[in-house]
């Protein structure tokens, strides 16, 4: 009896074990509005976008995730009317990896290519999963590695200053 307690409570602190250490999926803030967690399988639905980006050794890979603007839309960003484009235009969406690298993206940029998105997160690759390190998600920007973060903690949207409501004529 001992025996099987014994080895039930090992399985047990194993379990435990590998569960910490997966990486957490990273945390959505958005001013007013409790925070969120980005899913890794939410961004690899049926609307999902395939990335091409090309490694500086010439390699080639494939991520599916969601531009971040559908993300934080889908999340409660307004950005359809002009009241909204106002307060917006002093927005910035700030993404901070686990080891505390963190990268900036105006929202005024993220709408201005919301046509041809230029900001993804992404949870896989055409081969599988993120490589360890790199997940459970990750910020693509094809074309800027520098803001390419790996393994998100938090992503999180600001206002820097209030615009003016727009005065009635």
């Amino acid at each position: 009896m001992k025996t099987r307690s014994a080895a039930a409570a090992l399985l047990f602190l194993a379990c435990a074990a590998a569960r910490a250490a997966d990486p957490a999926p990273p945390t959505l803030r958005m001013p007013g509005a409790a925070d969120k967690t980005i899913e890794p399988a939410a961004l690899v639905g049926r609307d999902r976008s395939d990335v091409r980006v090309e490694e500086s050794q010439g390699d080639v890979t494939i991520y599916h995730g969601l531009p971040l603007l559908d993300v934080l839309e889908k999340n409660g960003l307004e950005s359809k009317t002009m009241a909204a484009q106002r307060k917006l235009a002093t927005g910035v969406v700030l993404a901070t990896a686990r080891d505390g690298y963190t990268v900036v993206f105006s929202l005024g940029e993220l709408l201005m290519h919301r046509g041809d998105p230029r900001v993804y997160l992404a949870s896989e690759t055409a081969q599988g999963p993120l490589p360890e390190g790199q997940g459970p998600v990750r910020l693509v920007v094809p074309g800027d590695r520098g803001r390419s973060a790996y393994a998100l903690a938090r992503v999180e949207v600001r206002y820097l200053a209030e615009n003016p409501a727009e005065r009635k004529k």
